[in-house]
């Protein structure tokens, strides 16, 4: 796609449009596999006909992100960087003001080695306004104030929005499903909490009706799934996925891994 860009300025705005991405992003049927690693990663994936290997080439690569529409976001204590993966393009965004130093997660990081801590322990979200098609980077701070602040990646200036209702794990991942941000929070409140990236609102989402301390969401086939991994269960992985009305949980898929889980592992990481 990139060297097609350069065949005329035509060329290059069809490539641009918005139409174009919709009408890919519909006519591709299979799903890459995004591996990040140093050197030694290749070896691990060569004669793989289910894995197409994506090489960045990209040093923060390897540091928690999240995607969007085959996007990566990278938040990086200066600055934010989003990766096109497919056209090797990346755009990177100031990162503001550092927020003030907490010791919020402290006591807590050695509890689980699934977390990811995204700089300035931000809750991070990235996803796309379906109304607009714009792209939002997220991010939450709970400590000592709570205040939300969202990149609008045309725009590419940080500002304050309404903010979050109650404190969401800034140590989990969300995920981004029709034009929301669902954080899953197993905490005090023990529910998911989810962000219109057009209105801007937070709301209450019903959570499934078990919940595991390791579970994460996930935008499952345009869906909001978690996704539950338990030990004691003979390491099955659990999918649950929600209705478009966001009333009702139904189990989807229940996959052994025992073949993959090594007897020693206490927590399996599913993206």
């Amino acid at each position: 796609i990139l060297r097609f860009k350069t065949v005329s300025k035509q060329w290059r705005s069809t490539l641009e449009s918005r139409w174009f991405a919709e009408r890919r992003m519909k006519l591709q049927k299979n799903r890459k596999i995004l591996a990040a690693g140093d050197h030694r990663t290749k070896r691990r994936f060569e004669g793989d006909e289910e894995i197409d290997m994506v090489y960045l080439h990209c040093d923060d690569a390897t540091r928690p992100s999240l995607t969007c529409d085959g996007l990566v976001c990278i938040p990086l204590p200066d600055s934010v960087t989003v990766l096109n993966p497919t056209t090797g393009e990346s755009l990177r965004f100031p990162s503001g003001p550092a927020p003030p130093v907490t010791h919020r997660y402290d006591y807590l990081f050695h509890r689980g080695f699934w977390w990811n801590a995204f700089p300035g322990f931000y809750a991070m979200g990235f996803g796309k306004d379906k109304v607009n098609g714009s792209y939002k980077v997220v991010r939450m701070f709970y400590d000592p104030n709570i205040y939300c602040e969202i990149l609008d990646m045309n725009i590419g200036v940080w500002r304050k929005s309404n903010p979050p209702p109650y404190v969401v794990d800034a140590r989990r991942k969300s995920a981004c499903v029709n034009g929301s941000i669902y954080w899953l929070e197993l905490g005090a409140n023990f529910t998911i909490l989810a962000l219109d990236l057009h209105t801007e609102e937070f709301r209450n989402v019903r959570r499934p009706p078990k919940c595991y301390y390791s579970d994460q969401v996930l935008n499952f086939e345009d869906r909001l799934a978690v996704a539950s991994t338990n030990s004691e269960c003979f390491w099955k992985l659990e999918i649950r996925c929600l209705d478009a009305q966001e009333k009702l949980w139904s189990l989807t898929h229940c996959i052994s891994l025992v073949q993959v889980a090594s007897p020693g592992s206490r927590k399996v990481w599913f993206r």
